[in-house]
């Protein structure tokens, strides 16, 4: 019999992920999401809970989460559930539910080109209006000429 184990969340970063590296050298990245979850309906007070998950990243993509992420992005994450399970010093068994991160996607475009692209190059959709160039930032060149 097949098994299935898959997981996508959206949600945003709770703090800046903390990195460590294995024996061996290779990065494990740690980081909590913090996905919304819809009031239930026989609340009065209509309020959002959210639940805050643990997220681990390996190799590569904790290298990614490494360079590229911070606390309140908003990112979706593909992965698989994995529950840790450990002794505590007073003896009790403990169990922890985390995920195993496959893929990191990011779910906001304004936010990745403020922190990668510099202001002069960034695009935000407010200024969805197309303006005509100024005559000073007209190129005057030979239409026979090649532009290069």
């Amino acid at each position: 019999m097949p098994y299935y184990n898959k997981v996508i969340l959206v949600g945003r970063i709770t703090r800046d992920p903390e990195i460590r590296f294995t024996t061996s050298g290779k990065s494990v990245a740690n980081f909590s999401l913090a996905v919304n979850r819809p009031a239930r309906t026989d609340l009065s007070d209509d309020q959002q809970t959210a639940d805050f998950i643990r997220i681990v990243a390996f190799n590569k993509l904790a290298d990614f989460v490494k360079t590229y992420l911070k606390k309140g992005q908003l990112i979706l994450i593909e992965g698989e559930l994995r529950l840790q399970k450990w002794q505590a010093k007073d003896g009790t068994n403990r169990t922890t539910a985390e995920i195993w991160a496959r893929d990191i996607r990011f779910m906001e475009k304004k936010a990745v080109e403020e922190d990668v692209l510099p202001k002069e190059n960034s695009y935000s959709r407010e200024e969805d209006e197309i303006s005509e160039p100024q005559e000073h930032e007209i190129d005057e060149h030979d239409p026979d000429e090649p532009p290069f």
